[in-house]
């Protein structure tokens, strides 16, 4: 049995807490968070004890979610390494990209295992489209959604858009060339929606779209490759292939078992846990998503500057 804490029980931490609390294999040990009133609120769900400081628990566990702010990250998540526990640290990896290394230093000095949380991962669509992007060309992603005082630590590519460059760059091998991207704040201090076309060594472009202003909700990937087409709906986890074969064009619906993607993660998260594995997303991994998406913003605030 795996001895694991949520560190941070905001909206995402709780849904962290209630799955290992489901979990075989895994014993919820602990909840902690810097607001007391959440902690027990949490911990009295859950059956567990309520922490407000995560160095309380060093050696009561083996493994911990990390969601708490995204600037935190290196900071708690190196101190947990250190003393010999195993983080998932939720996406994404940190705020910077220095910050990012030390976690990773951090793992391997204590041979310890760090998974980052891009969740879209273990979308069962992610995995369709893992079997079927064999040569992608153009990538056309939107992901909207409505407005929330959560992660406004960070801006919508960091908050929203790195799921899909995460994906993207999952499917994608070739190393990146170009990066073009605008961008502006709406409702907050950072930009709240932004557009980024990337460029690809090998040829492939993918646009990215997203927004944290939106009255509507749409989290969609598509991508074209030759003879194919394909449109992927995360959020209702079904999608649709449009190929041509032999001269005749076909059209077919994809519609694998549907899962809840974050139980996914954390059932395997627990198991690398017990069988020292590889984590289905590496801190190496994260990083590549994190200096992209440094790279997009870094677009946008050059676009801002002039005007």
């Amino acid at each position: 049995m795996t001895r694991v804490a949520v560190i941070g029980v905001g909206h995402l931490g709780k849904q962290h807490a209630r799955l290992y609390a489901e979990l075989e294999g895994a014993e919820l040990t602990g909840i902690v968070d810097i607001l007391e009133s959440r902690a027990r609120e949490a911990a009295s769900l859950y059956k567990t004890a309520a922490f407000t400081n995560y160095r309380d628990i060093l050696g009561k566990v083996d493994a911990v979610s990390l969601a708490i702010p995204t600037t935190d990250h290196a900071r708690v998540g190196v101190d947990l390494l250190d003393h010999g526990v195993d983080v998932l640290v939720e996406k994404p990896i940190a705020s910077k990209a220095e910050e990012a290394r030390s976690l990773i230093e951090a793992a391997v000095r204590n041979k310890r295992i760090l998974q980052v949380g891009h969740v879209e991962r273990f979308n069962p669509v992610v995995a369709l489209a893992r079997e079927l992007a064999t040569r992608p060309q153009f990538f056309e992603i939107h992901r909207l959604a409505a407005f929330s005082p959560r992660s406004l630590d960070i801006d919508v590519v960091l908050d929203l858009m790195i799921h899909d460059i995460d994906v993207v760059l999952s499917l994608v091998p070739a190393t990146v060339c170009d990066v073009r991207a605008v961008g502006i704040p709406v409702l907050s201090e950072k930009p709240d929606i932004a557009n980024a076309r990337v460029e690809f060594e090998d040829g492939c472009v993918a646009n990215f779209t997203a927004s944290r202003v939106s009255l509507e909700k749409t989290r969609k990937l598509r991508f074209f490759q030759p003879h194919d087409y394909i449109s992927l709906d995360y959020a209702s986890q079904t999608g649709t292939i449009v190929s041509l074969r032999m001269g005749r064009v076909t059209e077919r619906k994809l519609e694998p078992p549907p899962q809840e993607p974050l139980k996914v993660e954390l059932a395997g998260f627990i198991e690398c846990v017990q069988k020292r594995g590889t984590p289905a997303v590496s801190g190496e991994e994260g990083l590549r998503a994190l200096e992209l998406a440094m790279r997009i913003n870094s677009a946008i605030a050059e676009r801002l500057m002039l005007g």
